[in-house]
């Protein structure tokens, strides 16, 4: 179901992330690659899934076997979640066990995710765009997590026909999720 790469060197004292990919877009693409850098540079052990059959039919158990993969393959569960796409669907499980997550493009249009995502305290961050078809605000009006939209940017936070744009919106992407990491407390 899962591969599990560490993509830091063994640090016993560091707190532990897991990146947890989409369905097409994997751990080396920009928003994973670039978070998983920050936090290995700032002490984290990071982990990043590959996923072995990213399964359509029902993604909510698809989400629930993949974390009950990742947690037996970390004997634990992380301190802290990044999630693209697909990789929302650990939310329900990583929220209802206290475990902070930077959720990127969240898939709130089916009802596990807004319902979770409603759920989330402010150790959690949500990024999405305003272009992408998956978003929809208003269906975790009731959350504490923080909301970051990115104008115009469709699901891979791109800007559509301007790459300087999207690089711009990318950058103040991941200073967002820098400072949102910083924030949390020590465990």
């Amino acid at each position: 179901m899962v591969v599990l790469h560490r993509l830091t060197p063994d640090a016993d004292a560091a707190r532990t992330a897991v990146l947890l990919p989409g369905r097409g877009y994997t751990a080396q693409a920009p928003l994973l690659h670039w978070s998983g850098l920050m936090l290995a540079e700032t002490g984290w052990n990071v982990y990043a899934v590959a996923w072995t059959d990213a399964a359509a039919d029902d993604p909510a158990a698809f989400g629930r076997r993949a974390w009950a993969d990742v947690t037996a393959l970390l004997e634990g569960v992380p301190d802290l979640v990044v999630a693209k796409s697909l990789g929302t669907f650990a939310a329900p499980l990583a929220i209802a066990a206290g475990i902070p997550g930077v959720w990127l493009t969240p898939l709130v249009h089916h009802d596990v995710v807004a319902q979770a995502l409603n759920a989330a305290s402010e150790d959690h961050l949500v990024v999405a765009g305003t272009a992408d078809a998956a978003w929809r605000r208003d269906r975790i009006d009731g959350t504490r997590a923080h909301v970051a939209e990115v104008a115009e940017a469709d699901h891979s936070l791109l800007i559509p026909g301007d790459w300087r744009a999207s690089y711009a919106a990318q950058q103040t992407v991941f200073a967002r999720i820098a400072a949102h990491v910083a924030a949390l407390p020590q465990s």
